[in-house]
């Protein structure tokens, strides 16, 4: 068990920030399904991405998060090791099931920008749901098998605030390849968007019929750039810790890094998308009905 050497002001520090951290995670993510809920144009079945990201992020603030913060402002790990097993498992899979969905955004924006008469045959409802139920599914039958059959150890680690799987230096192929492949397709597919539009430029009728999309694709490429600017030192840094000790400070930033990746989103779609800022502002400013319609009548 690890000796805790914070000071006092370090341990408010971190438990506030990781808190507060949380706490955005789950108001912004709730924001982002709230407001597919009530708008009919942000409920096509492609934006369901978006709500399984959205997810994610939620199931990170509801069940992962608030354990680091009662870690983080103990010193101890008070709850066992059946719920270390789950939260070292969970954190894992919901940070690959993130990735992988991000994928799956980059490939459907490619297809309906760069190949927009193959689109309705291969994204259709049902695809866009098996393939995000997928990404789902794979990570976490993955690190289950990893703990429990090759027999992987599992302890909290006051270092990264959490629980972490010990994955030993022959394991890591597989996970640098899991873990970075999705960002191979993720820069192929906006690459080849950004030649598409480059090559439209000049056709204003392209660019008025696809204005829309384009715009969406802005929006989704500010995540991807977001969240792998977090999430890709996050990544390496682990690496490191795997293959030698490195510092408490840069073990926290780990799980601070991938903690932030959840609360980002809601601002990006907040600030660049239009369908979104709307729902945003009517939760936070709603309309009130009665008195519009009273006024409507009082001027006639």
């Amino acid at each position: 068990m690890e000796v805790d050497e914070r000071n006092t002001p370090t341990v408010v520090l971190e438990t506030a920030i990781f808190a507060l951290v949380m706490v955005l995670s789950l108001l912004g993510n709730s924001m982002v399904c709230y407001a597919v809920r009530r708008s009919p144009s942000l409920r096509s079945p492609s934006n369901y991405y978006i709500i399984s990201l959205a997810l994610t992020d939620i199931f990170q603030a509801l069940f992962i998060m608030p354990l680091s913060v009662v870690f983080l402002a103990t010193g101890k790990w008070p709850f066992g090791s059946h719920l270390c097993h789950f939260v070292a498992i969970t954190k894992i899979s919901l940070a690959k099931v993130s990735t992988f969905t991000m994928g799956l955004m980059a490939l459907n924006k490619y297809y309906k920008i760069a190949k927009p008469a193959k689109y309705p045959s291969i994204f259709t409802k049902k695809f866009i749901i098996a393939s995000a139920s997928v990404v789902w599914v794979e990570p976490f039958v993955f690190f289950l098998l990893v703990v429990f059959a090759v027999d992987f150890g599992v302890r909290p680690i006051l270092g990264f605030a959490t629980c972490v799987i010990d994955l030993n230096p022959l394991a890591l192929p597989v996970y640098i390849f899991q873990t970075y492949s999705p960002y191979c397709v993720i820069g192929f597919c906006y690459w080849k968007i950004y030649r598409f539009v480059r090559m439209h430029n000049e056709s204003v009728s392209w660019q008025s019929a696809n204005v829309k999309h384009i715009n969406v694709s802005k929006t989704l490429f500010v995540t991807v750039v977001g969240f792998a600017s977090l999430w890709v030192p996050a990544h390496a840094m682990f690496i490191m810790s795997i293959l030698t000790s490195i510092p408490r400070q840069l073990e926290i930033l780990v799980t601070l890094l991938a903690f932030t990746s959840s609360c980002v989103n809601p601002f990006i779609y907040g600030f660049m998308n239009r369908a979104f800022k709307i729902q945003f502002k009517n939760i936070f400013a709603p309309r009130n009905t009665n008195s519009i319609a009273a006024e409507s009548a009082g001027r006639h």
